[in-house]
């Protein structure tokens, strides 16, 4: 009997067998066709887009522009330490422009003012949360980071938000606020004692090179 092997994608796979129903957040979302970015546009799936993670494992870079176009909700991850060796949003939101800029050839693509939506609201919409959190306004969550733009990296600051996404990194978030419970103040963690985790993570880490020896 003569048949043919027909190859089917991933998201094909996941919206035959229901899954996509579910509407999960999916992640990375990489090798991605008209008709996958259909699916999940039809579906009301949103994405977690990692750029940097995708990049160091040379997955790819995914179809951002054309997600957005089809009206699929997009936020921005950092991954896990096992693929992002800094989990650095800013540094996030950076690579995703550049990376997307590159690729198209368009220098217009992912301006500061949508990576602050990228990192704040459509990041809570992509979680169904944006009722609670992504932007400040009365009734919501009191999230928020306040970025010093004084260091001699980010000056002359022409344009605010340019500076913040495309000079500024980690170390110049000065305050950090969640739930209105201060977390983070002038690089102090004031809920953690960092060196006794650094500590513990060392141990960790010899103790995984013992076994992998």
């Amino acid at each position: 009997i003569p048949t043919e092997v027909r190859g089917r994608s991933t998201i094909e796979m996941l919206d035959r067998l229901g899954v996509l129903a579910a509407r999960p957040l999916l992640i990375h979302c990489v090798d991605l066709d008209a008709e996958d970015i259909r699916r999940i546009a039809e579906s009301g799936c949103a994405v977690a887009h990692c750029p940097v993670a995708n990049a160091k494992l040379g997955h790819g870079v995914a179809p951002y522009p054309a997600l957005r176009e089809a009206g699929v909700r997009v936020g921005l991850g950092t991954d896990s330490v096992a693929s992002n060796n800094r989990l650095d949003l800013l540094e996030e939101a950076r690579i995703a422009a550049l990376l997307q800029r590159a690729l198209h050839r368009r220098p217009d693509l992912l301006p500061a003012e949508e990576l602050l939506r990228l990192c704040t609201l459509e990041g809570a919409r992509a979680l169904g949360l944006e009722s609670r959190i992504g932007t400040l306004e009365p009734g919501k969550d009191a999230d928020l980071c306040a970025v010093s733009l004084a260091a001699p990296h980010l000056r002359p600051v022409h344009d605010p938000l340019a500076a913040l996404f495309h000079s500024a990194r980690a170390a110049d978030v000065v305050l950090a606020v969640v739930q209105g419970r201060v977390l983070q103040r002038a690089g102090e963690v004031l809920t953690l004692d960092a060196d006794a985790i650094s500590a513990r993570v060392e141990e960790a880490a010899e103790r995984l090179r013992e076994v992998m020896r």
